[in-house]
């Protein structure tokens, strides 16, 4: 199912960042590219995170995102894994290894797409599988539920 609202190039695997602002500009990137939101949009999730540093939501993983007003055009989620670990500030959750960018709209239109993505991430050998990808297909074939097909 997560594989109706992730497409292949909103996958970014193994990318290296110098620090968790890096990490979220990088993360944003396919969204900005495809006009899904604007720069403002990124600048508020470094904002919200140095406010309140909430995103980091588990263990290893970063749930970037904002207010819809804040620059969100449509609906938008990228998935990228971190070649070496970042520090995000969570005195629980970090270092991060997935960074996912969320971007929505309005308060409804990302719903069935953030059950998809709490749906996979429940699951740990997918979120390890993922993790572990080495290609983008094969981080599709993930996504999908078909790696070992």
């Amino acid at each position: 199912m997560l594989e109706d609202f992730v497409g292949e190039e909103d996958i970014l695997l193994g990318e290296s960042c110098k620090d968790w602002e890096d990490a979220v500009m990088r993360g944003a990137q396919p969204l900005l590219q495809r006009g899904i939101i604007e720069p403002a949009y990124v600048e508020a999730i470094k904002a919200n995170h140095r406010a309140m540093p909430y995103m980091v939501i588990a263990p290893g993983i970063m749930l970037a995102h904002a207010r819809p007003e804040c620059g969100a055009h449509g609906v938008g989620l990228t998935l990228m894994t971190l070649r070496e670990p970042v520090e995000f500030g969570s005195a629980h959750n970090d270092p991060v290894r997935l960074v996912i960018t969320l971007a929505t709209p309005d308060e409804t239109k990302h719903l069935k797409m953030l059950e998809a993505l709490t749906d996979f991430l429940m699951v740990p050998e997918c979120l390890d599988n993922f993790l572990a990808a080495r290609s983008v297909g094969e981080a599709m074939a993930i996504l999908k539920g078909d790696e070992g097909k």
